[in-house]
Parts: structure tokens; sequence; C-alpha cells
């Protein structure tokens, strides 16, 4: 039942990347329209491209540690024995996982000071903005932890 919800979870993060792009191809568009046609473009226009770059440049890197997608330098690979890049697997794992703790402590108080300023274009409360850190770190915390699951469950059927 866990799997089922975080592939589905997985799934929802995906396709609100995906709106998310959508949405922000749009908005650039109508401040580019603006400024360049009518000399004119709507406050709200940079804000909201701003808001989703955020989102879902964090959400995105969640997804793309979660399908193994980032960048890795694996030159040495095959010159180095299976266990000992099975192991820095791990500890790359658990350095990952103590970043997503720093960044979740300390994004919840970037939250909490934000919690009184408005973005003017959009008029919403400035933490909208902020609020992704901690968001994405929870969820960069949930793919840490499973994949750390994985790599001892992986280990256990090797022995």
């Amino acid at each position: 039942m866990a799997k089922t919800i975080y592939g589905k979870l997985m799934r929802g993060l995906e396709s609100f990347c995906k709106v998310a792009l959508v949405i922000q191809t749009i908005s650039v568009s109508i401040v580019v329209l603006g400024r360049q046609i009518f000399h004119k473009m709507p406050a709200w226009g940079e804000e909201l491209t701003l808001l989703l770059l955020v989102w879902m440049s964090l959400v995105g890197a969640v997804i793309l540690l979660k399908e193994d997608g980032h960048i890795a330098l694996t030159s040495f690979d095959r010159l180095l024995p299976k266990k000992f890049i099975e192991l820095t697997d791990l500890l790359s794992n658990s350095f990952l996982g103590f970043y997503a703790v720093v960044m979740l402590i300390h994004g919840l108080s970037l939250v909490e000071i934000t919690a009184m300023s408005i973005l003017p274009g959009l008029r919403i409360r400035t933490s909208w903005l902020y609020a992704s850190v901690p968001v994405s770190s929870l969820l960069l915390l949930l793919v840490v932890v499973e994949k750390i699951i994985n790599w001892f469950s992986h280990q256990e059927k090797e022995v």
C-alpha cells in the first residue's frame, strides 16, 4: 500500500512539474508580448514565472533523484570494486539525507520569517515562494529513505 501511495505521489509531482512548465511558458509569453507589443505588462507575470520556476526546479530535482537522472561521475566505476561503488552510493544517499534535514529545518524558519511579507504582483504571501524549500526537502528525504532501504534490502539478498 505504501508503494502505491509513493508511486502516486511521484506521478503527481511529475504532473505538477508539467503543468507548472505550461503555465510558466504562457506567463512568460504574456509578459514578452505585453512588453514588446503593448508596452505594458501585467504585474503578476514575472512573479508567477519566478514562483513556478523555483517550485518546478526543486520538485524536479527530487524526481530526477528518484529516477537516478542526475549527472554522476561514473568514469572510474569500471575500475573500482563493485562493493566500493555500492558503499559510496550509501554514503552519498546518507549525505543527501543529512542535507535534506538541514534544508527542512532552515526552510521552515525561512517560511516563518517571510510569512508577513506579500508578493505585490500576485498578492500572496512571500512564504508561498519559500515553502518550496521545506516541501522539496521533505520529498527529498522521502526519496533518500527509499533509496537507503532499497540499498539494505539489496545487501540482504546478496548474502
